[in-house]
């Protein structure tokens, strides 16, 4: 709305400019259409330069926004490489299985029990150790082993 504005000022000390050049005013007309285009100039150069200011107050905000955002970013950044430390923690406090002991589907180790044997079965390579089949996936960016029935 304020650029709108600003165009239709600007368009009309354009149209009071050109009167001042028109042949048709009378020489006693004729100076004092200059004296006023020498006021509708300078109040459009003084525009001009209010409009300048405006521009790098935009562009100051602008610039602000920006470092809002890429404030933010970080932030989020900051918080996703925590929740990724925290799971890897409790992955690592898990103790690893001890051979033989039967667990339920589902239990997620850290570590495989040693003496396993890789078991390849429908596409998926399963690991049985001491009873259990175990598939390795990924929490995160951690390699944890879970409990499974090979299908």
């Amino acid at each position: 709305m304020k650029q709108t504005g600003r165009i239709a000022v600007a368009v009309i000390i354009l149209f009071l400019l050109g009167i001042g050049t028109l042949p048709t005013l009378s020489e006693k007309l004729v100076p004092e259409a200059q004296a006023f285009r020498g006021r509708g100039a300078a109040f459009v150069v003084g525009a001009a330069v209010g409009s300048a200011g405006s521009s790098a107050a935009a562009a100051s905000a602008s610039a602000s926004q920006q470092q809002a955002a890429a404030a933010q970013y970080q932030a989020a950044t900051a918080q996703q490489q925590a929740a990724i430390a925290q799971q890897q923690a409790a992955v690592a406090q898990q103790p690893a299985v001890a051979p033989g002991r039967p667990l339920p589907l589902g239990t997620v180790v850290s570590a495989l029990p040693g003496g396993c044997v890789s078991t390849p079965s429908g596409g998926v390579n399963y690991y049985y150790c001491g009873g259990n089949f175990y598939q390795a996936v990924y929490q995160g960016s951690t390699l944890v082993y879970v409990t499974t029935k090979p299908k």
